[in-house]
């Protein structure tokens, strides 16, 4: 079947997969660079959040939400969470289960991430870039701007100290090396 000269139609179907891995790429690297665009630019929130937010610990896809409520229940004031939405991203990928513990409000600093009740009643969890009199500004890693909505101590829940994922990005560890080559962040004994 097809012999010696036969199929010749080959080289336009491995031509064919040239451009389609090219396309692959570029639709990647262009993706890469959305992202890199988008969410909180300053180095010295960033170095702030990685330093006082936790890594993810990887879990089995499906347990991430049953290990995390496990650890909870042992844990003063605390609940497990099941984070959704694209707004921490890359930080946490959604559906990544957090431990949300309670602590004193005075005790919130900069890079932390917390959760609260909008006056919606949804709850949200993002990261502190900011303090005023009337309270904390929060962001989504992934978003362009603070909330519309400031963190208090009435609608304050608590702070993330443990979160659990079946996948992780290089995020954390991207910039945890690019700040800590600019001297931004120490990086012992980070994830």
């Amino acid at each position: 079947m097809g012999g010696r000269g036969g199929f010749r139609h080959t080289e336009p179907v491995k031509n064919a997969r040239r451009i389609a891995r090219l396309l692959a790429t570029t639709l990647v690297v262009a993706g890469s660079a959305l992202l890199a665009q988008a969410g909180i630019k300053s180095e010295r929130v960033l170095a702030a959040i990685i330093e006082r937010t936790p890594a993810p610990r990887l879990v089995a896809e499906g347990t991430q939400l049953k290990i995390a409520e496990a650890i909870a229940a042992t844990l003063p004031h605390a609940k497990a969470l099941w984070g959704i939405g694209g707004s921490m991203e890359p930080l946490y990928a959604t559906n990544t289960a957090v431990i949300v513990q309670e602590i004193n409000y005075d005790d919130i600093k900069k890079g932390m991430t917390v959760v609260y009740i909008k006056s919606n009643g949804h709850r949200v969890a993002h990261s502190v870039v900011g303090e005023t009199r009337g309270g904390f500004l929060v962001q989504g890693v992934n978003n362009d701007e603070e909330d519309n909505e400031l963190v208090t101590a009435d609608n304050f829940i608590g702070v993330i100290t443990q979160a659990f994922a079946s996948a992780d990005s290089t995020f954390r560890a991207e910039t945890t090396q690019r700040l800590a080559a600019k001297g931004k962040i120490h990086t012992a004994n980070r994830t």
